[in-house]
């Protein structure tokens, strides 16, 4: 034991000796100063990162420099630095960080934390081919079949607090629906089990600074009976879950124990022509990575997004009544709203902004890597850099938006439309770089956002359909509810008002709202979607 550990302490130091005098002499970005050895690793161990690297932004700058252990990291809050770094210089900043810890629990299929390759673009084909803009309408029927549902659960839960679960539950369905064609009735099920599981490891694996073997990958061969190996066990514990939730459905969509039509189906059909056995293998396998993305991709990203829709909401009863009066005004009341009444609805469509700006979903962005030295307004940039853009901080920014902490669509608006000078958030919730969108866009409405969210599918491929479902979730429940504060045991309304809460993916918290049917005739309509 102690042979083993003297070697990775002593490969530490030297590697920490090699970085250190190799970047001494060239000028870095300014940033906190960090401890010998370790750097700043401690830095990163905040409960809200995104809010700490902003205050720390007042004082060093809108590029800061930080080293955890052996890896520079370059925390940039500015969008327009974030341009030039991640979409400018692509060539250098397109790739993404490699991480020991998705590699270990078996999240290194993702695409957002994949770095740029081969396996990448084979992947990202897949994705890309069953959910661009013109295929995604396809699946709308599903989309609405299970909002529609949900609409009817929303009736029977009109308690003093909202159960958050039915959220998450149609979220699961829909997508399980959709890519797998496999319908479930509720959250017991075992497919929505495995889900839920592998992604709270992927909520764990991303804590900021828990897990120190993805800045010093040596350590991922320190055996698991040493103490203080606890990412070991983490990974040990957390990747039969991963693997579960990527194999079991696609397996059994390969193996016909449902013949219900879906994305995988398609994908397997096209590969059974294929006469080369390897290759049929291999086309396989990313098949599998890419149906698994989709399914893993939607949930908790649109969840999240909802969740600040219902806070946000429960919050400002005006801002639903002006959201009902153009919903009334465009859809009457005789029906529910349905996508084609999307470019009609400007209102609802900057609700739908504003909530990707208020509560950022992906506050600390995707991470990009340089994989080549490079300098910056002077500043040196060594390769092997992490970039992590505050997207947070970028959207908080009271000179772009402001009273930033407030919840106000109205932001958004301009003699009854979307403006178009002000930035839409889409252009940097859903991150940067040469597969994203700029930020002079210049389409303008709903068109604009389905153009960004399809450009940024290579990011987050699973955002077009959320995308989609977000929309019809928040102008049906404008239609037919009234969102209110919750109601504690003596029937006073408890503060809606949220924090946002988690890691890579985070949440507004708390939950304090409920629901409230907005009329019998509301009531009809919902009831009418059974028959």
């Amino acid at each position: 034991m102690v042979s083993t550990v003297t070697m990775i302490v002593l490969a530490i130091l030297s590697i920490t000796v090699i970085v250190l005098r190799r970047n001494r002499l060239r000028p870095l970005p300014p940033g906190p100063p960090g401890w010998p050895i370790i750097g700043n690793l401690f830095d990163l161990q905040q409960e809200f990162p995104w809010i700490t690297y902003s205050n720390w932004s007042k004082t060093y700058g809108n590029i800061m420099f930080m080293r955890a252990l052996t890896t520079p990291m370059l925390i940039v809050s500015s969008p327009d630095i974030a341009f030039d770094l991640m979409d400018k210089r692509s060539a250098i900043y397109s790739s993404k960080p490699t991480s020991v810890v998705d590699e270990m629990t078996g999240w290194d299929f993702a695409l957002s934390l994949m770095p740029y390759g081969q396996r990448w673009r084979n992947i990202r084909r897949n994705v890309h081919e069953h959910f661009h803009q013109m295929v995604t309408p396809n699946y709308r029927d599903k989309q609405t079949k299970h909002i529609h549902a949900f609409l009817r659960q929303c009736l029977g839960n009109t308690a003093k607090q909202f159960n958050s679960t039915l959220v998450r539950q149609l979220l699961a369905t829909t997508v399980l629906d959709v890519v797998y064609g496999i319908r479930i009735k509720d959250m017991d099920d075992d497919y929505i089990k495995t889900i839920v599981e592998a992604l709270e490891v992927f909520g764990e694996s991303k804590i900021s600074g828990k897990y120190w073997v993805d800045f010093m990958p040596v350590l991922k061969y320190v055996p698991r009976w040493v103490p203080g190996a606890a990412f070991a066990k983490f990974a040990a514990r957390s990747r039969p879950v991963v693997e579960e939730m990527l194999n079991r459905p696609f397996n059994a969509v390969r193996d016909g124990e449902t013949h219900n039509d879906c994305v995988a189906l398609s994908m397997l059909a096209k590969i059974e022509s294929q006469p080369d056995i390897e290759k049929k293998k291999e086309e396989e396998m990313y098949a599998k990575y890419a149906t698994g993305i989709l399914y893993s991709g939607a949930v908790e990203t649109t969840f999240s997004l909802l969740q600040t829709f219902f806070c946000g909401m429960a919050m400002r009863p005006d801002i639903q009544q002006r959201a009902r009066q153009e919903l009334d005004s465009v859809v009457g009341p005789e029906r529910l709203p349905t996508y084609d009444d999307q470019d009609h609805l400007p209102y609802v469509q900057a609700i739908f902004m504003e909530c990707l700006r208020w509560m950022t979903t992906v506050p600390l962005g995707v991470p990009h890597s340089a994989t080549q030295d490079d300098y910056y307004d002077g500043y040196f940039i060594p390769s092997g850099t992490i970039i992590v853009p505050n997207a947070w901080h970028m959207l908080h920014n009271p000179e772009e938006y402001p009273e930033p902490d407030k919840f106000n669509p109205d932001r958004f608006i301009k003699d009854g439309k979307i403006n178009p000078a002000i930035r839409d958030p889409a252009t940097i919730a859903f991150g940067f770089g040469r597969r994203s969108v700029r930020s002079d866009v210049h389409e303008t409405g709903y068109s604009q956002i389905l153009f960004i969210l399809y450009m940024l599918a290579s990011i987050c491929p699973g955002r077009h359909f959320a995308k989609d479902t977000a929309f019809l979730v928040i102008a049906s429940i404008l239609h037919t509810f009234d969102v209110k504060p919750s109601i504690d045991e003596n029937g006073h309304e408890l503060d809606p008002t949220p924090q946002l809460h988690g890691s890579m993916v985070s949440f507004p918290s708390p939950l304090n709202y409920r629901l409230k049917s907005r009329s019998e005739a509301a009531e009809k309509l919902v009831h009418a979607t059974e028959l």
